[in-house]
C-alpha cells in the first residue's frame, strides 16, 4: 500500500518549512493541499513557498490553475491521486502539506464527494446575476435549499441553484489505497495568534496589496480566489473605503479566527491525526517518520 506522510495545521504553524525539511531528509516530494495555493500569481497572499525553496525540493499542485477558474475538491483528489503514483514510481515519499482540511479529509477517503452536473455556460450565466436575483431564483427553485444555503455567499447560492436544477449526485470511483502518517502542528494559543499576527505585515511588505488588485480587477469576491483571507479584507482599502491599518486589522483578525476554524475541524475531521508540538515539530516528526517507515 502506498506510503503517504500529510503535514496539516492552521495558518502560519509552520507546515512548509516543516515539509521541505522532511523532504529533504526523507527523499520525498511535496503535493500541496491548500485551497488557494493553486492559483497563479497569488503568491504572497497564499504563503506560497519561494522559488528558492521550490528549488530545493520538488512541490506539486502549486499555480495549477488561474485566478479567475473554479477548482473543486474533486479536481484536486484527481490530481494528486496521479501526482502521487508518479512521485511513488520514482521510488520518492509523497508528503501531503496544507491547511485546507476539507482537502486532507477526501484524499484519505474520509469525505464522501458529490458534484454537479451543468455545464460552464450555465455557470458563467448565473455569475452575471446579483446575489439577491440568485436568490429569488432559488427560492422558486428549491425553498428548503434557499433556507439552507449562505445567503450572502455567491458561490454557494449558485451550487444551490445547480443542485436544485439537476441534482448532487455521488462520485463513485475506485481510488487508490493510502496509508498515512498524519500530523498536525500545534502551538499554544498565544503563540500561534502571534505568529499570525506577525505575519500580516510582512506579507504587506512584500507584495500582497498588488495581488489584492488583481483579484478586484478580475472580480473581487466573485471569482473564487477572492474569497481568500488575506485578499478580500483588503478590498475596501484599495477602492477608499477604508484604511490601510483598518484592513490590516481585520486580515488579522480574520486569520485568527480562520486558525480557530481549522483547528477544530481537524480535530474531530481527521481520524488519526497526531499532534506535535510546533517549538520541536522536526525532531518529533523526524522520529515519527522514522518509526513508521
Amino acid at each position: 500500500m502506498t506510503k503517504l506522510v500529510v503535514i496539516t495545521g492552521p495558518t502560519a504553524s509552520g507546515k512548509s518549512d516543516l515539509s521541505i525539511a522532511m523532504a529533504q531528509k526523507f527523499n520525498g516530494e511535496i503535493i500541496s493541499a491548500d485551497a488557494m495555493q493553486i492559483y497563479r500569481k497569488l503568491d504572497v497572499g497564499t504563503a506560497k513557498v519561494t522559488k528558492a525553496e521550490r528549488a530545493l525540493v520538488p512541490h506539486h499542485l502549486i499555480d495549477i490553475v488561474d485566478m479567475t477558474s473554479q477548482f473543486s475538491v474533486a479536481d484536486f483528489i484527481a490530481r494528486a491521486d496521479e501526482v502521487i503514483a508518479d512521485i511513488v514510481s520514482r521510488g520518492k515519499l509523497p508528503i501531503i502539506t496544507g491547511g485546507t482540511g476539507f482537502y486532507v479529509k477526501a484524499l484519505l477517503g474520509e469525505q464522501p464527494l458529490d458534484f454537479v452536473v451543468s455545464d460552464e455556460q450555465e455557470v458563467n450565466d448565473l455569475k452575471q446575476r446579483d446575489l439577491s436575483e440568485l436568490m429569488r431564483t432559488l427560492q422558486i427553485l428549491d425553498s428548503t435549499l434557499a433556507e439552507k444555503v449562505d445567503q450572502h455567499n455567491k458561490q454557494r447560492v449558485i451550487r444551490a441553484i445547480q443542485i436544485a436544477r439537476h441534482g448532487a449526485h455521488s462520485i463513485k470511483q475506485i481510488r487508490p489505497k493510502y496509508e498515512s502518517l498524519v500530523v498536525g502542528i500545534d502551538w499554544p494559543r498565544d503563540m500561534l495568534y502571534e505568529r499570525i499576527n506577525s505575519r500580516a505585515q510582512k506579507m504587506i511588505d512584500a507584495g500582497l496589496l498588488a495581488e489584492a488588485q488583481l483579484i478586484l480587477d478580475a472580480g473581487g469576491e466573485d471569482c473564487q480566489a477572492g474569497k481568500a483571507i488575506g485578499y478580500k479584507e483588503f478590498f475596501p482599502y484599495l477602492i477608499g473605503q477604508s484604511t490601510l491599518n483598518e484592513s490590516i486589522a481585520d486580515m488579522q483578525q480574520d486569520s485568527r479566527r480562520y486558525a480557530k476554524r481549522q483547528l477544530t475541524y481537524l480535530r474531530h475531521q481527521i481520524p488519526g491525526l497526531i499532534w506535535i508540538n510546533g517549538e520541536v515539530a522536526k525532531a518529533e516528526l523526524s522520529m515519527l517518520i522514522e518509526s513508521w517507515i
